[in-house]
């Protein structure tokens, strides 16, 4: 008779992640998210979130998480500007934009953006 490799399964913990429960979360139709700019002599450049927050990704990206759209709300915009202001020293100015799909399944092109706040 052979013995099975393994004569105790070790127990775990977590059978799915701590975050792994968000899949169960109801999804809806709108979808919206954030950018950063940055303003040198009345022009724009687009900042990559990375380079904002210089996260390292494990396990999970905290980027898409909404890191950058909570700590760039409007209720958190001066520290943010601050922030921004000691990251990127060589820029003028940033202006905060939101970016909005309000119905992602029946007209996915269809997108507005607002001008959230601008740093001065």
């Amino acid at each position: 008779m052979n013995k099975p490799i393994v004569q105790k399964l070790p127990k775990v913990k977590f059978l799915f992640p701590p975050i792994g429960w968000i899949m169960f979360y109801s999804i809806g139709d709108s979808f919206g998210h954030r950018q950063v700019y940055g303003v040198k002599k009345d022009r724009l450049q687009l900042i990559d979130p990375h380079d904002i927050f210089r996260t390292r990704t494990i396990m999970f990206d905290n980027i898409h998480r909404g890191i950058l759209t909570s700590a760039s709300s409007p209720v958190h915009a001066r520290q943010f500007c601050r922030f921004l202001e000691y990251r990127f020293p060589y820029f003028d100015n940033f202006m905060i934009v939101t970016e909005y799909y309000p119905e992602m399944c029946t007209e996915p092109y269809k997108k507005l953006e607002k001008v959230e706040y601008k740093c001065s």
